[in-house]
């Protein structure tokens, strides 16, 4: 678990530095980064924070998550290689995250794990960790659960999985546009992302985090190419008073 905490470490340096050179070279729309830097800053931490709770409480049910009947059937998939097993575990992570997304929109008492991140009035790397303490822990379950209780991913492979997705996280929230040619049809885009965070009720679109097959299959895909000109966020203000709460996620 140490070696998987430096790798995270250096993983972030990394990405965060890459982001936002590439938002400073080709930036996608004017932002004013220091606005709600505090905020943005402090939501980190709070992700941190759920994200290390909620992996302490899996690790310490590990081997007690799958019954006898479903580890056996597991078997077959952690003899893959290792490629094989990172897409199966990517597309299993993808999927579950897809549809804890949709029902976050769908019921009112799940919205409210959900509603801080889309509190963010302007879209760039840092944005994208504005997560309740709720809506982290959730989103870690099957980021934790997948790779290191069911496919049992070594440390070293968890720590290539882990960089894979935290590039995904910077990426759907970058201030940049995607130029991927025709993976955009597989793969989701900042541009893409960026009109699920559009204001108002109506964009309840583009849910999938890593793949747009999601989006496309089952009717909630919007292209953020030809997207017209819209505010973020919430559409309404958010009161200090309201702060807190949002940020717990309740």
């Amino acid at each position: 678990m140490r070696d998987l905490a430096s790798w995270e470490i250096v993983s972030f340096v990394l990405l965060a530095l890459g982001c936002s050179a590439w938002e400073w070279l080709r930036p996608g729309w004017r932002v004013d980064r220091l606005a709600d830097l505090k905020l943005d800053l402090l939501s980190f931490v709070v992700a941190v924070a759920s994200a290390l709770v909620s992996r302490e409480i899996l690790a310490a049910t590990r081997g007690g998550l799958a019954p006898v009947a479903v580890a056996a059937s597991l078997q077959y998939l952690r003899s893959l290689p290792f490629a094989a097993k990172l897409l199966v575990g990517m597309l299993l992570v993808d999927f579950t995250i897809y549809w804890v997304h949709r029902v976050q929109h769908a019921v009112a008492l799940a919205w409210r794990s959900h509603r801080w991140h889309h509190s963010a009035e302007q879209m760039y790397w840092l944005a994208g960790f504005r997560t309740s303490f709720l809506h982290s822990f959730v989103y870690n379950i099957p980021q934790t659960v997948v790779p290191m209780h069911l496919l049992e991913l070594s440390p070293l492979e968890c720590g290539i999985g882990y960089s894979i997705g935290l590039f995904v996280q910077f990426w759907d929230h970058t201030n940049a546009r995607g130029r991927i040619g025709w993976l955009k049809y597989l793969l989701v885009r900042p541009q893409d992302h960026r009109v699920h965070h559009a204001a108002g009720p109506g964009r309840v679109v583009n849910f999938g985090f890593v793949f747009s097959l999601w989006d496309r299959c089952f009717g909630t895909y919007a292209d953020g190419d030809r997207a017209e000109d819209y505010a973020l966020g919430l559409g309404e203000r958010v009161g200090p008073r309201s702060v807190p709460r949002m940020m717990l996620g309740v």
